[in-house]
């Protein structure tokens, strides 16, 4: 079961960036200023992190890499993923490698959601060269 994060912040998130996070209960998120998180599937690797949270209208800076783990001319994939007071998913733009085996991207922004960040964490892929995806990971801060 994934703990909430209450990552409450304003208005609309950027272009991400890459990824990490920690582990914290609902009422202890106004005590963590940030965290950091890795999820890992066939081919592809990447990390999170994000810090500046200090309460509900929050904008934090996010910061993601993907790295390509395998030759096998598809590319990686990572965006960050987040729940809003609602409970609602959303599913963050990706940010694709594309530079093949052995290369990391990485990306700097910030992320703010008028309906807040309450749980937030990455998603990492490895997409087919028609664009769908082969496998992923998920894991949630």
């Amino acid at each position: 079961m994934r703990r909430k994060l209450a990552i409450a912040a304003g208005s609309a998130f950027g272009t991400l960036a890459m990824l990490a996070g920690t582990t914290a209960p609902a009422n202890a998120a106004a005590e963590d200023n940030g965290g950091s998180r890795s999820c890992a599937t066939t081919g592809a690797y990447g990390t999170y992190s994000y810090d500046n949270y200090h309460g509900p209208d929050a904008t934090i800076t996010i910061r993601m890499s993907v790295s390509d783990t395998m030759s096998d001319g598809n590319s990686v994939r990572v965006r960050m993923i987040s729940d809003n007071v609602h409970g609602t998913i959303k599913y963050w733009q990706w940010h694709s490698n594309a530079n093949g085996n052995g290369t990391t991207s990485t990306w700097a922004t910030t992320a703010s959601d008028s309906s807040g960040l309450f749980n937030i964490g990455i998603q990492v892929a490895r997409i087919n060269t028609d664009g769908t995806i082969r496998n992923s990971c998920t894991s949630w801060i």
